[in-house]
């Protein structure tokens, strides 16, 4: 897709990428499941924002995940390969409680009787150790539950904001299903 744009007097075309990079939006969807068996983070390849440069960012991970058994349960990092000034990051997801989070993801919940959202904040960047997690475990098996891992992240130098996940329990797949996707604005 264009858009005419004038630019001084003079008219021109600009994609739609050209006009989200203007404005400073990214975005990105998993186009393949990432899978980890492993309770070591790894980096989910394709929901990396690259080419960052200094300012504030707000970004936005919406992801359907599956667990392999009901005990098993997923955990989160944020890494910026540039530097940080001041970072915050929430991992939120509906919780299997009714009054209060039991820290079980819910993948389907009659809201007649009670809805509550279980969340994790953290300050600090994480890798193979991921600190958005672990949780108890999930409610069902081998189908999707939703997460949405959200921040706002200052940075001082070029570098590449990063997803990563591992495994709570050893041995025990999780997989972030393809369409999970992400969003970063470059704040003014």
């Amino acid at each position: 897709n264009e858009f005419a744009v004038n630019e001084a007097g003079t008219s021109k075309k600009a994609s739609a990428t050209q006009v989200q990079d203007f404005l400073g939006i990214k975005k990105l969807t998993l186009a393949s499941p990432y899978t980890n068996s492993t309770t070591t983070g790894t980096k989910v390849t394709g929901l990396d924002f690259t080419g960052l440069v200094a300012g504030t960012y707000y970004v936005c991970w919406v992801l359907l995940f599956q667990s392999a058994a009901t005990g098993t349960s997923v955990k989160f990092g944020v890494n910026y390969t540039g530097t940080v000034t001041r970072m915050s990051m929430t991992a939120q997801f509906p919780s299997a409680g009714v009054v209060a989070a039991t820290g079980t993801w819910e993948d389907d919940l009659n809201v007649t009787t009670g809805a509550v959202w279980g969340y994790l904040i953290t300050r600090t960047e994480s890798t193979t150790a991921p600190n958005l997690g672990p949780w108890v475990g999930v409610t069902a098996a081998n189908v999707d539950h939703f997460c949405k891992i959200e921040g706002v992240v200052v940075v001082s130098g070029i570098g590449g904001l990063e997803l990563w996940a591992g495994s709570e329990v050893a041995a025990s797949q999780i997989t972030l299903s393809a369409g999970s996707s992400g969003m970063l604005v470059r704040r003014a």
